[in-house]
C-alpha cells in the first residue's frame, strides 16, 4: 500500500506493517519517516536495530538468515536494508520476493533507497512487499506541497509566520528542508510570539549586526544610486546569501508594482499608500518611487530579477552579486542600465 510522508504518523496509530518501503531523493522526509517507524516499533518491543548497506560484492543470504533469526538481544527486531542506487540482481529478487511472501512477526524489514522508477515498481519483488507492507516514496517537495510541509512544521512548532516570511525561509534556504527545518526550530527556541513577519525573519537567518537588508530596500525607493552600490557591496564582503538580496529587490518591485497599477486606475497616491499600509516612515520614499519609476520600468525590473533567479539556481552567473546590482539601479529610474546574463548583455531602457 502506498502512502505519503505526511501520512506515517497516522497510518502508525492502525498498526505496524512487517515491511516499509522508504525510496526517494528527499532525505530529510526519507529521515523522518524512519524515525517514525522506529519509534513506533520500539514502543511495541522490537529493542534490536540491524542495518545493512547492499555493495557489489554484498551477501544476500546474511538477510535471510538474519530475518529468520532470533534475536540475541530482545525479542524483536528491525532490519534496514540500504539499497542505495543499486537494483537487485534476479537472484537478490527471487530471496526478496520469498521473505515477502513469509514475514516475520518478530522482524520488520524496512528497504530503503533512492527513487525507483516504474520498471522496478513493476518487478515481482517489489509488488510482494507493496502487497503486504507500505510504500513510503520520499520525492523532492515543490510549489503548494513544499509550503503544504512548511505550514505543518509551524504547527508543530507552534509558529506563526506571514507569507513573506515563509517565501523568504524557502527562497532562503533553496528549498533545502533539513535547512528549513533548522531554523524552525531555531524560532522556536528564540521563543518568538505572534506573527513572525519577513522584517523579523530575515535578521535570524544571517547577523543582523553585520547585515541590514531593509537599508537597501531604503536606498532603492530614494533612488540613491551611489548608496545601493555601497550597500550591495557591503553584502557581497559579508558574504551574505544572493536570495537574500534577491529576496529584497523582489519584494520591493511586487510592491510598487501592485501600488503603481492602484494608482494608474485613478486613485491617488496617498490614498493608495494608506491601502497598502505603508508605514509613515516609508510614505515620502515610496511616493518618490512611484512618481519616479513608470509601470513599464517596473515590468522590466521584474523580468531582470526571474531571469538572474533562473540563472542563479542553474548556477549560471559568474558573479551574483554583480548582476544584482546592476538590478538594483533600475530603481533609481527608467534609464539605460545593461545587465549581463549568462554571458549575453542585455539592454534595459525606458522602452
Amino acid at each position: 500500500m502506498r502512502i505519503y510522508p505526511n501520512q506515517v504518523a497516522s497510518n502508525l496509530k492502525q498498526g505496524l506493517a512487517p515491511f516499509y518501503l522508504l525510496f526517494g531523493e528527499e532525505a530529510f522526509l526519507l529521515n523522518l519517516a524512519a524515525t517514525q517507524i522506529k519509534s513506533a516499533a520500539k514502543s511495541q518491543g522490537f529493542d534490536e536495530i540491524i542495518r545493512f548497506a547492499v555493495s557489489p560484492q554484498f551477501d544476500w543470504q546474511e538477510v535471510l538468515q538474519e530475518y529468520a533469526s532470533l534475536s540475541l538481544f530482545s525479542n524483536r527486531k528491525i532490519i534496514e536494508l540500504e539499497l542505495g542506487d543499486s537494483k537487485p540482481n534476479a537472484a537478490a529478487s527471487k530471496l526478496l520476493q520469498s521473505l515477502a511472501q513469509n514475514p516475520n512477526p518478530d522482524c520488520i524489514l524496512m528497504l530503503k533507497g533512492e527513487k525507483v522508477g516504474s520498471d522496478i515498481q513493476r518487478g515481482a519483488w517489489f509488488k510482494a512487499f507493496d502487497k503486504e507492507g507500505i510504500f513510503i516514496p520520499c520525492y523532492a517537495l515543490q510549489g503548494n506541497q513544499l509550503f503544504a510541509w512548511l505550514d505543518q512544521q509551524c504547527q508543530q512548532h507552534h509558529l506563526q509566520l506571514t507569507a513573506d516570511a515563509k517565501t523568504l525561509l524557502v527562497e532562503y534556504n533553496q528549498d533545502n528542508l533539513f535547512a528549513i527545518a533548522q531554523e524552525l526550530e531555531k524560532l522556536s527556541l528564540l521563543g518568538l510570539k505572534g506573527s513572525i513577519s519577513a522584517e523579523v525573519l530575515a535578521p535570524t537567518l544571517v547577523n543582523q549586526s553585520r547585515l541590514d537588508v531593509f537599508d537597501l530596500s531604503d536606498a532603492l525607493l530614494k533612488g540613491d544610486s551611489e548608496k545601493i552600490s555601497k550597500i550591495v557591496l557591503k553584502l557581497k564582503q559579508e558574504n551574505v546569501e544572493p536570495t537574500i538580496i534577491l529576496w529584497a529587490l523582489v519584494r520591493e518591485c511586487e510592491s510598487l508594482e501592485a501600488m503603481a497599477r492602484a494608482v494608474s486606475l485613478g486613485d491617488s497616491i496617498s490614498n493608495v499608500l494608506q491601502q497598502f499600509k505603508v508605514w509613515k516612515n516609508k510614505q515620502t520614499l515610496t511616493e518618490s518611487a512611484l512618481r519616479r519609476i513608470d509601470q513599464l520600468q517596473l515590468n522590466a525590473i521584474m523580468t531582470a530579477l526571474a531571469e538572474f533567479d533562473l540563472a542563479y539556481k542553474q548556477h549560471l552567473h559568474i558573479d551574483a552579486y554583480q548582476h544584482l546590482l546592476h538590478i538594483s539601479l533600475m530603481f533609481v529610474g527608467p534609464l539605460p542600465f545593461v545587465v549581463p546574463f549568462n554571458n549575453k548583455v542585455e539592454q534595459y531602457s525606458n522602452l
